[in-house]
C-alpha cells in the first residue's frame, strides 16, 4: 500500500513541486493551499501523513494540526515553517505536531523525516511507499 500525503501550504509553487516530487517517488500526494481546503481533505482522504505550514492565509496551520490529531493519534504531522523559534515549535508540538522543520526544506530532508515518522508508527496503521522501478522516475 502506498502512503498518502496531505501537503498544506499557501505557496502554490511549493505545493505543486512537492506533490510532483512525492508522486514520482511513489507516494500519493494531495495538495491544499489553506486550512479551509485541508480540513475536509483530512476527513475524506484520511492521509497517512500531514505536512503543513503554520502560517497560512486564513486559518492557521494549527487548525490543520488539531483537526488531523483529533482524527488520529498515529498520523505523523510534520510542520514546515519559516519561523521555527522555540516558541513556535512548542506551540506546534502542543497542538499535535510530531516534527517542526525550518523552511526552506529540501525534498530529500522532508522525505527522510516523513519516512522516519512512518516507520515510527509502522505496523500501527501508516503505509510505506510502494516499490517503483527506477525507470518510472524519468
Amino acid at each position: 500500500m502506498t502512503a498518502k500525503i496531505l501537503l498544506v501550504d499557501d505557496e502554490r509553487d511549493l505545493v505543486d513541486a512537492y506533490v510532483r516530487l512525492f508522486e514520482r517517488a511513489g507516494y500519493r500526494c494531495i495538495g491544499a493551499f489553506d486550512a479551509a481546503a485541508a480540513i475536509p481533505l483530512i476527513d475524506t482522504e484520511m492521509p497517512d501523513v500531514v505536512i503543513t505550514d503554520l502560517y497560512l492565509v486564513g486559518d492557521s496551520g494549527l487548525d490543520v494540526i488539531r483537526h488531523a490529531r483529533s482524527k488520529s493519534q498515529l498520523t505523523p504531522i510534520i510542520v514546515m515553517t519559516g519561523h521555527n523559534t522555540p516558541e513556535v515549535t512548542a506551540t506546534a508540538i502542543a497542538a499535535g505536531a510530531n516534527v517542526c522543520l525550518l523552511k526552506p526544506v529540501s525534498i530529500v530532508e522532508l522525505t527522510r523525516v516523513m519516512r522516519d515518522q512512518l516507520a515510527r508508527v509502522g505496523s500501527q496503521g501508516a503505509a510505506a511507499p510502494s516499490a517503483r522501478n527506477s525507470s518510472d522516475s524519468k
